[in-house]
């Protein structure tokens, strides 16, 4: 009976958010212009940086340059990122096209503030998009 309870509980959080107005993927803006991976999420969301990766899913080396500094903290003291991340990436014999996953942990704020389990999504690009080199 108690599985059952948790299972319920976790369903209704996806509705929940959904019926608060932000979608953990249409909601949060990823894209990949001149070798820079941009991450946008709208005012009154942050992401976890506990839980944020780039992977390569193609062939090839990717390097991602530097995480940005943590913008503040969350209510349990985890470093958060607010508005827009930008992380410079790099590759070397690049399978064309490449394809990179991205992974965030998205979180509302306010007073019914929900955190969601980590997103991932994947972008497709050319290899000519992403230079050469170490960021």
């Amino acid at each position: 009976m108690m599985r059952r309870s948790w299972l319920a509980l976790w369903l209704l959080i996806p509705l929940q958010l959904q019926a608060a107005g932000f979608d953990a993927v249409k909601d949060v803006s990823l894209t990949m212009e001149g070798g820079v991976l941009s991450l946008t999420v709208p005012p009154g969301v942050h992401l976890k940086v506990a839980t944020f990766r780039i992977k390569l899913a193609s062939q090839g080396i990717l390097r991602p340059g530097p995480l940005p500094a943590a913008t503040d903290r969350d209510e349990a003291g985890d470093p958060i990122w607010r508005g827009t991340i930008r992380v410079e990436l790099r590759g070397r014999d690049l399978e064309d096209p490449v394809r990179v996953t991205v992974t965030y942990q998205p979180c509302t704020e306010g007073p019914d503030a929900v955190c969601y389990l980590p997103v991932k999504r994947t972008l497709a690009m050319a290899a000519s998009e992403i230079p050469a080199g170490t960021p």
